[in-house]
């Protein structure tokens, strides 16, 4: 009988034979399915594989919007468009042009454009914005695009679509130039293929095809487009990504794109499972309105956690996102602050205050002048000062007649303020209710109140006479 030192290299050898032939043996499928998926696609050329793409996206709409820039991608995305067309009638193009008077060439480029739709029988919009203008924090990259996507938002309607043409190495230095800016897994998903716009959608349709195969498409339909000089400026972070960076890393991995992109999907699912924790979080935390969090909830999530929500509690706000040193900064001298302190954390477009046992969120607070006095006319709306909202009332009929009487003012608060309360007896400082109904201190100069000649009848969102009820719209804290 062989000894247990005879019989161990037998299994080994045994053991590492089995595992080179299942190894060859998923080799051999993986050479199939890609002789199958060539198969495929030699069956069906560029072209056919572009338009079956883009039409998947168009279903259940006929209204088409494009923004058109006139560069090669946007016009292979148009043309293509029309080709469909062709089977799909119903379909109505419009192509979307914004000049951002920022080239020597925006006029040439005005014209091309509309010559361009007329051959395609595409109505063409013209768009003219300014984005010469200075907005401190903002890249002129940054100040283009916000005017360029405000003015696709104010044309496109109800329910439409407005397809732009990013595509596969868009994605790639996208994801590249999040990276460089040490993003999370939202920041490196990067573009995404379809996502609510405005009143409709905002679609990426060719996302999944490379430049060289938008340019072989070109070419093939012999299409004529624009090259704006600015694409070849280096001192734009992505044209140095574009010109330099990715010609040196395709020399060493010729299938970088396609790499980067399926980064970028793995990168959307593990933000997408994140977020959907984090909404499960943000629902067991949140206060009394959705600007406010429970500060006692929070502190039982771990530390990681806290920053999942803090990040998406702030995104569902439409407030700028903080950095990671502004979240840890949010957590030390905020979230674990004593609970009569008032500390708060700013960052560009946002900021978070503590008040008890709530965090709040809002953006910056305006200057504000407590001592302005406006007059009022209750049968119209007031517009509020300093972004604090709209002011409107509702009057019982019996008053109606006697307010032409009585002169309405409204004012905020200065200090030594009072007031009556039904079913309370005396009167009661303004300050001391305040505290009472634990209005956060950086608001109580902010609240309006509404004066009856000398006497206060409403402390807006918190007390009123009887006989009239205010609202406020728009308050932005």
């Amino acid at each position: 009988m062989a000894d247990k030192q005879d019989v161990l290299p037998i299994n080994r050898a045994f053991v590492c034979g089995r595992l080179n032939l299942i190894r060859k043996q998923l080799d051999l499928k993986l050479q199939r399915s890609e002789i199958r998926k060539k198969q495929v696609v030699a069956k069906k050329n560029i072209p056919e594989i572009m338009r079956d793409k883009i039409s998947s996206f168009l279903m259940g709409s006929d209204q088409i919007f494009v923004a058109y820039s006139g560069g090669l991608d946007s016009h292979v995305l148009l043309h293509l468009l029309a080709q469909i067309r062709k089977v799909q009638p119903k379909l109505k193009l419009t192509a979307i042009h914004v000049n951002h008077n920022l080239s020597a060439n925006a006029k040439k480029w005005n014209q091309h454009c509309k010559k361009v739709c007329k051959g395609l029988r595409v109505e063409c919009v013209i768009k003219n914005v300014d984005a010469t203008i200075k907005i401190k924090g903002h890249s002129p990259e940054e100040i283009a695009r916000k005017l360029r996507y405000e003015s696709f938002a104010e044309i496109l309607p109800k329910n439409a679509l407005l397809l732009t043409a990013h595509q596969a190495n868009d994605q790639a230095e996208t994801l590249l130039l999040q990276m460089f800016r040490g993003a999370g897994p939202k920041g490196l998903a990067a573009i995404s293929t379809k996502v609510k716009f405005a009143k409709g959608w905002l679609v990426r349709p060719i996302l999944d095809f490379s430049r060289e195969e938008l340019l072989q498409y070109a070419i093939e339909y012999k299409l004529k487009w624009i090259e704006d000089e600015s694409n070849t400026n280096l001192k734009f972070d992505r044209n140095l990504i574009r010109h330099k960076l990715m010609p040196a890393v395709k020399k060493q991995w010729p299938g970088i794109i396609a790499t980067l992109n399926r980064v970028s999907r793995h990168c959307a699912e593990a933000s997408e499972l994140l977020e959907d924790l984090a909404a499960e979080d943000l629902s067991k935390i949140i206060g009394a309105n959705k600007k406010t969090l429970n500060l006692t909830s929070l502190k039982e999530l771990t530390v990681i956690r806290q920053h999942n929500v803090l990040r998406f509690w702030l995104h569902s706000l439409q407030l700028s996102t903080p950095s990671e040193a502004k979240l840890n900064e949010i957590i030390r001298t905020i979230v674990n602050s004593r609970s009569d302190a008032t500390p708060q954390v700013k960052w560009h477009g946002a900021e978070i205050r503590r008040f008890q046992d709530h965090l709040y969120a809002m953006s910056p607070l305006l200057s504000h002048n407590n001592k302005i006095v406006l007059r009022w006319d209750l049968n119209k709306p007031l517009k509020l000062p300093n972004d604090l909202g709209v002011l409107q009332v509702k009057i019982a009929p019996k008053f109606k007649a006697t307010i032409a009487t009585k002169t309405f003012t409204v004012q905020f608060r200065q200090g030594g303020e009072k007031l009556k309360l039904a079913k309370r007896q005396g009167t009661h400082q303004l300050k001391k209710l305040m505290q009472e109904w634990r209005v956060p201190p950086w608001l109580r100069d902010r609240i309006p109140l509404v004066y009856c000649g000398a006497k206060i009848v409403a402390v807006i969102g918190y007390y009123s006479v009887s006989d009239l009820q205010f609202q406020i719209r728009g308050l932005s804290v």
